[in-house]
């Protein structure tokens, strides 16, 4: 079908078409969605919750736990980067059991454990399971859909982190407020934040047994013979469009940094400004619901236009997201903040996935994947820290403070990414379209 017949269809019934070419798909992309459901529950809880975990559990300061969190994403980063050509070499499902087998272990841990030190061990246990589900299961959905149900089939994988994304923050919310005091189980204390933990450590054993379901991997004809990770490294970065590619999610960092702010640097911000006891968690959970509600909408109305410009598109929206806070610290502008930056969300971050995706050869859909993170290695190296340090310079627990000037500060360098995006186009897409060496 034309570019221009598909979009001339009733906007319902081309989303009707494609749920249902989607449908069609073999079970294995099924049970790639329901793990990837049960995992964004578990990991958003734990995410959301991480920084003031580690300043109410476990008594470090600002600077301390925003250190420690940075060093855990830039672990699961560093792990993303190798864990894709991993999974290229040993298959779906053997790739996905080390994952979910690495989580459950760390959750557990964590969900146990009081001391300060016991529980940062069970964390980075987890960082392998975090790192390589994202390449492999993006693998997985490129393998497990065609040329017609690529986009859309992205957009649904978006859909389902989504739901899970807003199941985390309600839970960690409404056990917030529930529990404060924690629960006994027998002779054992649990604060809210262990509760919510052993509830992420349950999910995960569930997501276990239906990896255990999925099919033994069948051989990707174009790969030729099945390649160790390092030879896949070798055979990747001699190709071409990879390198104009690597320029664009570079600059894209810069944008998809706001959501790490989000996590780290607004919870204790509303927290200190708006009230103590404020739901950041509830606040936030607009995100994914009208990421839920809108992605597959824009998916259908944009699917025919060219993933390069709508990821920019939405990147400028997300960005400008972030001066809302820069005018403004009271709740309508919180919200206004959450509504543009998810609209913005809606339209670059799925058509992301399916441009890392198409644009990579068959059988190396988790060794792109992988490679793409390796721009955020570095940011996450350091946005702990500044999170850390924009707070206790402009947002501190007590004293003067000026927040408008933080998120202006934050404001500039994220809307930095795309305008680079924009300036360089002609070379990622000289680059994304030249002929491989």
């Amino acid at each position: 079908m034309s570019a221009g017949v598909a979009a001339s269809r009733p906007f319902g019934k081309a989303l009707r078409e494609d749920l249902g070419k989607l449908r069609q798909s073999r079970r294995d992309l099924w049970l790639i969605y329901l793990v990837k459901f049960l995992e964004s529950v578990a990991y958003f809880a734990i995410y959301n919750l991480l920084n003031v975990y580690l300043s109410e559990d476990l008594g470090y300061n600002d600077v301390q736990a925003g250190w420690i969190t940075s060093a855990w994403l830039t672990g699961v980063s560093v792990i993303m980067f190798f864990s894709g050509f991993v999974a290229d070499s040993i298959g779906i499902r053997r790739a996905m059991g080390w994952a979910v087998g690495s989580v459950l272990i760390g959750r557990t841990i964590m969900a146990v454990t009081h001391d300060p030190v016991t529980p940062l061990i069970g964390l980075f246990l987890s960082t392998w399971g975090v790192a390589s589900m994202l390449p492999t299961m993006t693998a997985a959905v490129r393998r497990y859909t065609n040329t017609e149900t690529v986009a859309f089939g992205f957009s649904f994988f978006y859909v389902v982190m989504n739901i899970g994304a807003l199941v985390a923050p309600l839970t960690v919310g409404a056990l917030r407020r529930w529990l404060k005091e924690g629960l006994d189980l027998g002779g054992l204390h649990l604060t809210t934040s262990q509760v919510i933990f052993a509830i992420s450590a349950a999910v995960t054993l569930l997501a276990t047994l239906v990896v255990l379901r999925l099919q033994p991997d069948a051989p990707v004809a174009s790969t030729g013979p099945r390649k160790g990770p390092v030879a896949i490294f070798a055979e990747v970065s001699k190709e071409r469009a990879f390198w104009g590619f690597m320029l664009f999610v570079s600059l894209l960092v810069l944008v998809r940094l706001i959501f790490q702010h989000a996590h780290q640097t607004w919870p204790k911000y509303t927290m200190r400004v708006i009230d103590k006891d404020f739901d950041w968690a509830f606040y936030w959970s607009i995100n994914p619901a009208m990421v839920i509600i809108f992605t597959p909408l824009v998916t259908a109305l944009t699917r025919n236009r060219d993933a390069f410009w709508s990821i920019v598109t939405g990147a400028f929206i997300t960005a400008g997201s972030v001066f809302f806070l820069a005018i403004s610290s009271t709740v309508p502008a919180q919200i206004a903040f959450v509504v543009m930056l998810s609209l913005g969300e809606c339209i670059w971050s799925p058509r992301l996935y399916e441009y890392t995706a198409t644009i990579a050869p068959p059988g190396r859909e988790a060794s792109y994947m992988g490679l793409s993170q390796v721009p955020m290695f570095f940011a996450k190296m350091v946005v702990g820290g500044i999170s850390g340090a924009l707070l206790t310079s402009y947002c501190p627990e007590t004293g003067a403070r000026q927040p408008e000037l933080m998120w202006g500060i934050i404001g500039a360098t994220t809307l930095l990414g795309p305008i680079l995006i924009v300036l360089f186009r002609r070379t990622i897409e000289r680059q994304r379209h030249a002929t491989p060496a």
